[in-house]
């Protein structure tokens, strides 16, 4: 059922009929962005009251953090509706009482029907809730008329629509529909099989995981998370033909939204807990993709990625070691780079002294958090590292298939000469 409904949501985002009015389609996204923004600053403003601090491990007062959420999610969910307006006949005062008005009819009707659903299926469509708080709001605002968040098109916006009528561009929308839902169907059925296959907690619970064994190196990896669905997801829905900023802005709300479902289903597992920490990593990363689309300096770095097996994950099979690590949370083997284009943040003049193709890369990792010949768990030390790596990028070739894998390979780290700082300082030719 939850993933029947966001196929068909992603299906409905890449195929948009043309009747929709871009300004209920614009104010719609942009309650619902505002819903998870509040939702996200609602639990933060109650976490010193429900469970102490974000930091201690304390047993959470869940009517208080979920009391939180509800607040701050209807009022970023007004909010948001009242920014997708511009030059409304309606005062501030009015639109802020519709949207609201139309907020708490749709978190009525949507909590009605999901409250229908058996168990834990609620958690699962809880997204529904958010998109009828939205589509209230938006309804109840239609009587405002203005203009919308998006400016009238231009002559290069029109023969973007005109390409996008073409036969040809049928395939690319077929594609890009076909590649979100069956992405996202393989991963929800990785995490099921994967993650949420363990004991069964006796109740949703919260945990707050700062500063474990594996210092936080997670963290990052949720934070990746995050950008790299938001950047994937954009681009797909860009190639369906949606204007690239309604494009970043959904798929920002999609990262999220599936992101904190995982949050959700992690509570009801003896073997992890709900964890806020994660769930602002989560969020970081969707904001930072967007934020990259507005920031012109802030495109100059990319969060990339590098993996190399080891000996913990290799014995992870021998006894006493319980299949630890998995892939997944081999950590210590895990390294993350927020890779720096030097050139392009270089003024005009200077340029020439920096090759485009070289990037400058600190990253993060840690050392073994798993002991590999015991299997028993040891607290890791913090990695922090500088390197030199290749942009593939800028690599020769122009082909429009060859500049499409350049460009996926530039989020993979190329091995190369890396200075590490801690824990002990040393230099290493080549750095997986």
């Amino acid at each position: 059922m939850r993933l029947r409904f966001r196929s068909v949501a992603l299906l409905a985002s890449v195929l948009l009929p043309n009747f929709l009015q871009a300004q209920d389609v614009d104010r719609t996204l942009s309650s619902m962005a505002g819903g998870a923004a509040g939702g996200l600053a609602g639990i933060l403003v109650a976490f010193p009251s429900g469970c102490g601090s974000l930091t201690a491990d304390r047993v959470c007062n869940l009517p208080t953090i979920v009391k939180g959420f509800a607040v701050g999610n209807v009022l970023g969910s007004a909010l948001g509706a009242m920014h997708g307006e511009r030059n409304s006949t309606c005062s501030g005062g009015e639109r802020f009482g519709r949207a609201m008005l139309g907020t708490l009819a749709g978190a009525g009707a949507g909590t009605g029907a999901v409250s229908r659903a058996h168990g834990y299926l609620r958690i699962g469509l809880s997204p529904l809730v958010q998109v009828a708080e939205a589509a209230g709001a938006s309804a109840m605002l239609d009587p405002c008329t203005g203009s919308s968040m998006l400016q009238a098109p231009d002559s290069a916006q029109l023969a973007y629509q005109m390409e996008c009528r073409s036969p040809n561009r049928k395939f690319a929308r077929d594609a890009a529909a076909a590649s979100l839902t069956g992405g996202y169907a393989a991963l929800y059925v990785y995490f099921k099989h994967a993650w949420w296959s363990g004991d069964p907690a006796p109740r949703w619970y919260v945990a707050n995981d700062w500063d474990q064994d594996e210092r936080d190196l997670d963290k990052f990896g949720h934070f990746f998370g995050g950008y790299q669905l938001t950047r994937l997801t954009s681009e797909l829905l860009q190639a369906g033909c949606m204007p690239k900023t309604r494009a970043t802005l959904l798929a920002a709300l999609y990262a999220y939204s599936f992101q904190f479902q995982i949050e959700e289903w992690d509570g009801t597992q003896k073997i992890y807990g709900f964890s806020p920490a994660d769930l602002i990593a989560d969020a970081g990363g969707a904001l930072l993709a967007v934020a990259q689309e507005h920031t012109a300096w802030l495109r100059a770095t990319k969060p990339v990625w590098s993996y190399r097996p080891t000996a913990a994950f290799r014995t992870r099979s021998e006894p006493g070691h319980g299949g630890q690590p998995r892939g997944t949370t081999d950590y210590a083997g895990q390294t993350y780079w927020f890779s720096t284009d030097v050139n392009a943040l270089l003024p005009s003049a200077a340029k020439r002294y920096w090759p485009a193709i070289i990037r400058v890369s600190p990253g993060f990792s840690i050392t073994d958090y798993i002991n590999p010949v015991t299997g028993a768990p040891e607290r890791a030390q913090r990695k922090v590292l500088l390197s030199l790596d290749i942009d593939p990028e800028h690599l020769p070739g122009d082909n429009k298939v060859w500049k499409t894998v350049k460009h996926e390979l530039s989020f993979l780290r190329i091995p190369g000469p890396t200075f590490q700082f801690t824990p002990r300082s040393r230099f290493l030719g080549i750095y997986y």
